[in-house]
């Protein structure tokens, strides 16, 4: 025995040697990491001392890093906002980095480091399908990224940024130098030569501009030729063509004469006056455009495309709407197509039925031309004539459904009906939306650039629930249709169902610059302010929407939810009896107003709201919650348990009709029944603290500390703040103290 003790002691006694030779080993070579890595940090210390701007590419990689992460490595789907807000946020900081005077660029300005990281942001927008207009940048940020792509070799990311920042800050000079060179080392000399264009309309008199312009159009009939040599011999400059190569660039710049800018070139005819005003129009000139076409009216007054461009011309002005309608007459005579035009002008100033009087007018003798029917059933639309609108529509013929005008309508009257059974019954009639989903995608099919089709299709989805592919729609709006006022609104409207509320806020800020008096606006702030919780700001924004439209259902509904929440029980019952008038059918209405009267303590006419509602959908979960409420306040619980009953059945997981026979039960005096239906309530609502209270109560009348002791805890995980919790926990605890030594041993 004492052989076998000695053996085993001399075996740790040698274990214990090993394990203290190994963990000097360890000691060693921790020692010589740490010096190592003490080394390595001095020395990066040391270069990074020398050259401190370069310190800061650290905090660009971690931003790109970050980048990547949230946009390609998690699981979680993000919105195309996100998206571009991501990548937006490592573009800047990468341009945070990028020290540049504004009109010079060049690889001396660029710091030692950058260029991988810039590489590696294009990858991550090729990865991201972006392009320049998806990053939230300004004209000069994305001059800036793309000088820094130019600089790395990537030319048609650098060609796209550049664009961006010239379409952001059009008289910007130095974007328009840098677009010039890539299309100089890609030989794109169309695309050069308009360039050099626009940069010799910023500064006439650029010598370099001047002379590159002249020698890519020599040998052509280009009038810009003799007009350049004119221009370099008054500076006083003697420019001798090459010779060689401007045969091949004269060719290849012939394909541009109609590029020349408006500014710079003066018609010898009526046409090239309207060509020339058409240019200044697109450029958002007006009266330049204006003077134009009068010279063209001057040179032929029976120019028939000058009348109707005249037209668009004062109709885009104030108070010309006269002269528009005596131009498109003029326009008309002389054979142009000009029904459009003055609707339009007449429905701007609210001579609807004119308006409408020309297109029925038209339609008569052009019963195939689709846009004048698509637009006459718009206009009555608007008036309010839906089943005339319909009508119209339905007496199309057979080709004029190949235009993307009948189907958007069609959508439109689809999402009207839509809105107004939601507004009679509560509910979406899904059929209804299926029917406007298939025709905006009709419309999308007969022509993809309908920027209203894909505003009605982003809408018929979200009301279908389907907010990512409603988003996407509304992308593509935005993109083809950006200043129509509906498509801030809408965007509003998805952010505010997607819980976004900071987004919707903006949004409908962004909508009241251009559609200051539309209902949606108040209605979206409204509903802002309820789920934020301020109640009294919601029913003003409520108030404001019925101010302009009474009959505006979800507005007086919603009102009268957040007057209840904010116990102004008045205004909340006379908005539920305004709804039952107005939607007799709408069962939310009627249970509010049960909900008021039970506030109200006037239980009996609750029960006979409860009893109405419950002959319409027998089925209401919490009609028959409610009805065994006001059973039990009548003191008549022997009718209370068949309505909390049903409502079980019908919905298991429904935590107040657990509650609600659970009191009923408690009454009875059923104590184990009560805890039990208590017990389901907290099960399927975990912050229901009144039945965690109930629970709670019931335990500790009991003999159980302990369990009365945690159910008190669960009471205050809800509410840390509950005094009666804190309290009653504390008296749990002093009786089990009080037990425990009641019953410890006395030495």
């Amino acid at each position: 025995m004492l052989a076998t003790l000695w053996l085993r002691h001399q075996s740790v006694l040698r274990q214990r040697d090993e394990m203290r030779t190994k963990l000097g080993n360890l000691q060693g070579n921790l020692a010589s990491t740490s010096n190592r890595l003490d080394l390595l940090s001095r020395g990066v210390d040391t270069i990074l001392g020398e050259t401190p701007e370069v310190h800061e590419l650290i905090s660009v990689h971690k931003s790109l890093e970050s980048a990547e992460s949230l946009l390609f490595e998690q699981d979680v789907t993000i919105s195309s906002s996100e998206s571009c807000a991501i990548a937006t946020h490592a573009a800047k900081a990468i341009l945070s980095n990028y020290q540049r005077d504004s009109e010079t660029q060049g690889s001396e300005n660029i710091l030692p480091g950058i260029m991988p990281l810039v590489s590696r942001l294009d990858a991550i927008l090729t990865q991201a399908d972006m392009k320049s207009e998806d990053l939230e940048l300004n004209g000069d940020e994305q001059r800036g990224l793309g000088e820094l792509f130019h600089e790395s070799g990537k030319f048609d990311r650098a060609t796209d940024f550049y664009r961006r920042a010239n379409l952001l800050s059009p008289e910007s000079s130095s974007i328009l130098q840098s677009l010039a060179s890539i299309q100089r080392d890609e030989a794109d000399l169309d695309s050069l030569d308009r360039t050099l264009e626009r940069l010799i309309a910023i500064n006439p008199d650029d010598i370099e501009v001047l002379k590159e312009q002249t020698i890519l159009i020599s040998g052509s009939e280009d009038e810009r030729f003799n007009r350049n040599i004119r221009r370099l011999e008054a500076l006083g400059i003697d420019f001798q063509l090459p010779d060689k190569n401007i045969p091949n660039i004269a060719e290849r710049a012939n394909a541009i004469q109609s590029e020349i800018n408006p500014h710079l070139k003066e018609p010898s005819t009526s046409e090239g006056w309207v060509s020339k005003s058409s240019k200044l129009l697109q450029l958002g000139e007006i009266r330049a455009s204006l003077e134009s076409i009068e010279r063209a009216l001057y040179l032929d007054a029976s120019n028939s495309k000058a009348w109707l461009l005249k037209a668009k011309l004062l109709a885009a002005g104030e108070n010309q709407s006269k002269e528009a309608l005596q131009a498109i007459r003029r326009a008309s005579g002389l054979g142009e197509y000009t029904v459009l035009l003055e609707s339009e002008i007449l429905e701007n100033e609210n001579k609807l039925d004119s308006a409408r009087a020309v297109l029925e007018e038209w339609l008569e003798v052009n019963p195939d031309d689709a846009e004048v029917r698509g637009r006459l059933s718009l206009v009555l639309f608007r008036a309010g004539a839906i089943e005339w609108s319909k009508k119209i529509l339905e007496e199309a013929p057979q080709d004029s459904w190949e235009s993307a005008s009948l189907h958007v309508m069609q959508g439109r009257l689809h999402l009207l009906a839509a809105d107004e059974h939601r507004d009679k019954t509560g509910e979406h009639d899904h059929i209804l939306l299926l029917d406007a989903t298939i025709s905006f995608d009709s419309a999308i099919e007969k022509d993809r650039e309908s920027g209203l089709a894909w505003l009605g299709r982003s809408r018929a989805l979200r009301y279908q629930g389907s907010m990512k592919e409603a988003e996407v729609a509304l992308v593509r709006a935005r993109r083809l249709i950006p200043d129509h006022p509906s498509i801030s609104l809408e965007e509003a409207h998805l952010c505010l169902e997607m819980d976004k509320l900071d987004q919707a806020n903006a949004l409908v800020s962004e909508a009241s610059t251009n559609v200051r008096s539309h209902p949606s606006i108040p209605f979206i702030r409204g509903m802002i302010a309820a789920k934020q919780g301020r109640f009294i700001e919601a029913k003003t924004f409520f108030s404001k929407v019925l101010v302009s439209d009474p009959n505006h259902i979800r507005a007086r509904l919603n009102r009268c939810s957040a007057s209840l929440l904010a116990d102004d029980l008045v205004t909340a019952l006379d908005d539920a009896n305004s709804l039952i008038e107005l939607a007799p059918e709408l069962n939310l209405a009627r249970q509010r107003r049960s909900e008021i009267l039970m506030n109200l303590g006037d239980w009996k006419e609750a029960e006979n709201e409860l009893r109405t509602l419950l002959s319409q959908d027998s089925e209401h979960i919490m009609a028959l919650v409610h009805l065994g409420a006001c059973m039990i306040a009548m003191d008549k619980s022997e009718q209370a348990e068949k309505p909390l009953n049903e409502a079980i059945r019908y919905d298991p997981t429904h935590s107040e009709a657990w509650y609600q026979r659970g009191l009923l039960y408690l009454d009875f005096g059923r104590v184990d029944e009560a805890k039990s239906d208590f017990e389901a309530a907290a099960k399927y609502d975990k912050k229901h603290i009144d039945a965690r209270l109930r629970i709670a109560a019931i335990q500790h009348d009991g003999e159980n500390v302990n369990e009365s002791i945690i159910a008190w805890r669960k009471v205050l995980d809800i509410d840390p703040e509950h005094r009666l919790a804190r309290r009653r926990l504390q008296e749990s605890v002093d009786r089990q103290e009080n037990f425990n030594q009641r019953i410890s041993p006395k030495g």
